[in-house]
């Protein structure tokens, strides 16, 4: 496959306050439509920046529900004409949920979210996934913001990017994947783990945006044991919190200190912070 920039440079011209004014060069998120097939059956097409596209491929299916198991993938090709690209699964079709993927073609942005569900009943009858989850600390989770920027590479050119981390119990950061779409990015994140054959593995996701009852969703298909955005949850996201059991935190900055983290009691003995 022929590489696919996921950014590139734009020139601008910078006003200053001071009423000067300078030319510059911006990076600019790439977004391309990707195509995603199962052993050649259409399933979706999602608008990503095109980068670790194998691991949205596999996070994607594994969120929706239409992949069962990561180790029955046992190829992806990629293929790409001018900016569309295309991501083909070879899989063993006894994994699959080949009703779900025959059933719809999902047209997606990157603003999308569970984009396989077709109506409320269907997002209501995935609820009952709660697992038990141990207590993250607040140091922990401070540890991993502030460190969280400099896993963030392709931000760094575009300042357009979102960011989901996998950090050990102890605020380690592990693994970062990067896109335009949240969504994205966590399913890249997801993918991943679960290619490294890690989804059983404890930590928890740090995410560079507002918490999302999509994502609330999708973090629980890993061993997250509390999910952390940098702006407050919603209240459908608090309300899927509580049912699946998943502690949530956001960052409050402050002018002269470190951040304060900011949780939301899920009415369980078990915030999942100290």
């Amino acid at each position: 496959m022929a590489d696919v920039a996921s950014w590139r440079a734009q020139p601008i011209t910078v006003g200053h306050a001071n009423g000067t004014r300078a030319d510059a060069t911006w990076g600019i998120a790439v977004e391309s439509p990707v195509a995603i097939t199962f052993n050649g059956l259409p399933w979706t097409v999602m608008m990503a920046t095109p980068s670790n596209l194998e691991d949205l491929a596999v996070g994607l299916a594994l969120t929706e529900r239409v992949l069962r198991d990561p180790n029955a993938v046992v190829g992806i090709d990629l293929s790409t004409y001018l900016q569309d690209v295309s991501v083909n699964m070879i899989v063993q079709e006894s994994a699959l949920d080949l009703e779900a993927v025959r059933a719809r073609t999902l047209a997606s942005s990157t603003a999308c979210g569970l984009c396989g569900i077709a109506s409320l009943a269907q997002w209501h009858q995935r609820a009952g996934e709660a697992v038990p989850r141990t207590a993250i600390t607040e140091a922990a989770i401070r540890s991993s913001v502030l460190a969280l920027p400099a896993h963030q590479p392709l931000n760094a050119q575009t300042r357009s990017v979102h960011a989901a981390a996998w950090c050990q119990p102890n605020g380690a950061i592990s693994l970062v994947r990067e896109d335009v779409g949240r969504h994205n990015a966590l399913d890249k994140l997801i993918g991943a783990l679960a290619r490294a054959s890690r989804l059983a593995e404890p930590g928890f996701i740090v995410m560079s945006s507002r918490c999302s009852y999509e994502l609330v969703y999708k973090a629980v298909t890993a061993n997250t044991q509390l999910l952390a955005t940098l702006s407050a949850p919603t209240s459908l996201a608090l309300t899927w919190a509580r049912s699946l059991a998943l502690p949530l935190a956001c960052v409050l900055p402050e002018r002269d200190a470190g951040p304060s983290i900011v949780h939301f009691p899920l009415d369980t003995p078990n915030t999942g912070l100290t």
